[in-house]
């Protein structure tokens, strides 16, 4: 066991070196073998600190899955969380929202202040729970969207949709995630998707 947990802790000291030059890692966790999503220069975009200083929000949709390593791989759990970046023109710093608090979580008076608390490692709370093999597949979504009303903001923020009832929402509010991302690669807006697969691990 202490030879699997040696083996995990370098493939980690790896992956964070990784990260430096990779948008996103992931690799299981030495004691618990849960993931942990390392986070690269995936912010370095101008594009997208113009569009943050500019007053358009920033969505980070995390996500992580357990697969069985099988002859046909099986899922065995995910989990999800969304961090939020928001720049505040007349207090003049950004804030940072994490959907597992449902709370700001820090507010940052410079872009690269708020970068080097966001691309670092995350802990997500899933592990494989039986013998076999397995491994880790983890994505990371980043995209803007401007929308008037703060209320439907922070739940798209969030990943929900407030359809418009009675015509009391706004046509935004009505229409999908799928569609958003149209609409987002319309207007030119910065948008970005990064996958990465952990290597595989035993459990005896």
């Amino acid at each position: 066991m202490n030879a699997a947990r040696n083996a995990v802790l370098a493939l980690l000291l790896a992956a964070s070196s990784a990260a430096a030059q990779e948008p996103l890692t992931v690799v299981p966790e030495p004691v618990d073998l849960s993931p942990v999503l390392s986070v690269g220069p995936i912010l370095g975009q101008a594009a997208l600190a113009d569009a943050l200083r500019s007053g358009l929000p920033v969505r980070m949709h995390f996500g992580v899955e357990l697969w069985r390593d099988e002859l046909l791989d099986d899922l065995v759990d995910g989990a999800e969380f969304v961090i939020v970046l928001r720049y505040e023109p007349i207090a003049r710093r950004y804030e940072v929202f994490d959907s597992r608090r449902a709370a700001t979580i820090g507010f940052y008076s410079s872009y690269a202040g708020m970068r080097a608390a966001i691309e670092t490692s995350y802990a997500v709370g899933i592990r494989p729970r039986g013998r076999g093999r397995y491994y880790y597949l983890a994505s990371l979504e980043v995209e803007t969207l401007a929308l008037s009303d703060l209320d439907e903001l922070q739940g798209w923020l969030r990943g929900e949709l407030t359809p418009a009832v009675g015509g009391g929402g706004s046509i935004l509010g009505a229409i999908g995630n799928g569609a958003k991302r149209v609409f987002i690669r319309v207007l030119g807006l910065p948008a970005r998707r990064v996958e990465a697969r952990s290597p595989p691990f035993r459990i005896r």
